[in-house]
């Protein structure tokens, strides 16, 4: 049987032939050439590409897509992000369908990674369904794959305890432990700023003002990459940009603290704060907690060589919650909630009303008038009696 002749349409005015092929993403590419023969040529070696395309899309496993999505679309995120992705990818997705082809996953497939997930935060999962989401979609997009497996994926794990802002007694005694030492400047910036971790580490001295009407400028923010600190002017939100007045308590600490670094806060070789040495700062504060099953003021050794310590922190504490302790005693104060929203850097006024609704719409102070309000009247019957007692008389008259 003899081959079907080659076709293809020709241009007189620019004098070359053209033939349209179907790439592997379904969308036709023209080819171009002046000769019909090398056109020719041209559209085999073509469509043998596609074809080869086609046979790694055949075989290609969920690992192998899931590090080709992360190198081609996490460029642009910043770095706790792709650290979300990074640790949803090999922590969570590829230990479980990690060797499993692409096209093989099923929703069944996608839920068991979350099934074995099931001890482990609602935020985890969230991270990870969104992960599953962006790579399986990318992966239909492009082709690979009918449909994706996790259009109807949905996160569950237990929700994060509720936090609490720390009492003035606990802030108190937060600082009492830790005065002194390399925490107690990230604790009162923590406490009278309220800024986030982030901005904190990343504070230079020339955002700190402390003549006229002392304020900090938060300009800089300080993540962690490999462990290692990387400063950068781009921080969480545009509304993150702010000025932020401070107290005269932290503003004699400012004043008097020697300025051996660029940075504020800054580890023993006055250099920004690697992951490591902050958290070395930070277990200043934990080995000062109460464990389970310890009396209070016990005391044990700061290191092997050290003086000993009392334990006396009896409540949760954690950066948030100091960030949270701060916006807290601003609503409680009565301030304007748009002025909160802008000192706590809050992008979205929400956010700023679910605090202040969570701290004043409940408390019992706002609640008892209304309450004594209601109880203090005559019981129903009682009131409707008097009502129509009223009226007869009324109509006698």
């Amino acid at each position: 049987m003899p081959r079907e002749a080659f076709k293809c349409s020709y241009d007189p005015k620019t004098k070359l032939y053209r033939k349209r092929i179907k790439d592997a993403n379904g969308k036709y590419k023209p080819l171009y050439d002046r000769d019909k023969n090398a056109l020719k040529a041209k559209v085999e070696e073509y469509k043998n590409a596609v074809k080869a395309q086609f046979v790694v899309a055949e075989n290609l496993n969920v690992a192998e897509y899931a590090k080709r999505w992360y190198d081609l679309n996490t460029g642009e995120l910043s770095v706790r992000r792709k650290s979300d992705f990074k640790t949803a990818i090999n922590l969570h997705i590829c230990p479980i369908i990690g060797d499993m082809q692409l096209k093989d996953v099923l929703p069944d497939d996608a839920r068991e990674v979350l099934v074995h997930m099931e001890n482990m935060s609602h935020s985890a999962q969230v991270k990870t369904v969104a992960a599953l989401k962006r790579i399986f979609d990318s992966a239909e997009n492009n082709k690979y794959i009918a449909k994706s497996p996790c259009k109807n994926l949905k996160a569950g794990g237990y929700k994060a305890e509720e936090k609490s802002p720390l009492s003035e007694q606990q802030a108190n005694t937060l600082l009492a432990v830790v005065e002194n030492t390399s925490a107690y400047l990230f604790v009162m910036i923590g406490l009278y700023t309220g800024m986030r971790r982030e901005e904190i580490l990343g504070l230079c001295w020339d955002c700190v003002e402390l003549k006229g009407a002392p304020h900090i400028c938060v300009r800089r923010a300080l993540t962690f990459e490999n462990c290692r600190p990387k400063v950068s002017t781009k921080l969480k939100t545009k509304a993150a940009k702010r000025d932020i007045p401070i107290p005269p308590k932290l503003t004699k600490l400012l004043s008097t603290t020697e300025r051996k670094s660029e940075f504020v806060v800054c580890n023993t070789l006055n250099q920004p704060h690697s992951l490591t040495s902050f958290r070395n700062v930070w277990k200043i504060i934990e080995r000062r907690k109460i464990e389970k099953g310890e009396i209070e003021n016990c005391e044990t050794p700061e290191n092997k060589r050290g003086p000993k310590i009392n334990r006396v922190i009896d409540f949760k504490i954690s950066p948030h919650i100091m960030r949270y302790t701060y916006i807290s005693n601003l609503i409680l104060s009565g301030m304007n909630v748009k002025k909160v929203q802008y000192l706590a850097g809050h992008a979205d006024i929400r956010m700023t009303l679910g605090l202040y609704t969570k701290l004043m719409a409940n408390r019992p102070e706002d609640l008892s008038g209304e309450i004594m309000k209601i109880f203090s009247k005559k019981p129903l019957k009682k009131r409707f009696r008097a009502k129509y007692k009223a009226k007869a008389t009324q109509n006698i008259q």
